[in-house]
């Protein structure tokens, strides 16, 4: 069963910065990288706070990992659409 997106917790969450790329249409998309517990959310800061787009979970906690499937995810969806991708879980705003 596919996953649905919910909001997530992101009291307490670690900063860990922006991931930017260009896509095939050569529009640049970034997205600020927060860290919780179990997940990284991933979305864009406003003057009225945090926006989720969405999440990728973490396995046995290897941010590294995460991060590096959470932007290819993201090219996918970007490029090909969001149909293809398979490890971030994302709402409708994106």
């Amino acid at each position: 069963m596919e996953k649905q997106w919910t909001v997530s917790d992101i009291e307490g969450a670690k900063y860990l910065g922006i991931i930017e790329f260009q896509s095939t249409d050569e529009e640049y998309h970034n997205f600020e990288i927060m860290q919780t517990a179990d997940r990284l959310v991933f979305g864009g800061s406003t003057n009225t706070g945090f926006i989720e787009s969405g999440y990728i979970e973490l396995e046995d906690g290897d941010v590294d990992d995460a991060l590096q499937e959470l932007l290819a995810d993201l090219e996918v969806y970007y490029n090909d659409g969001p149909q293809y991708t398979s490890h971030i879980i994302f709402n409708e705003r994106m």
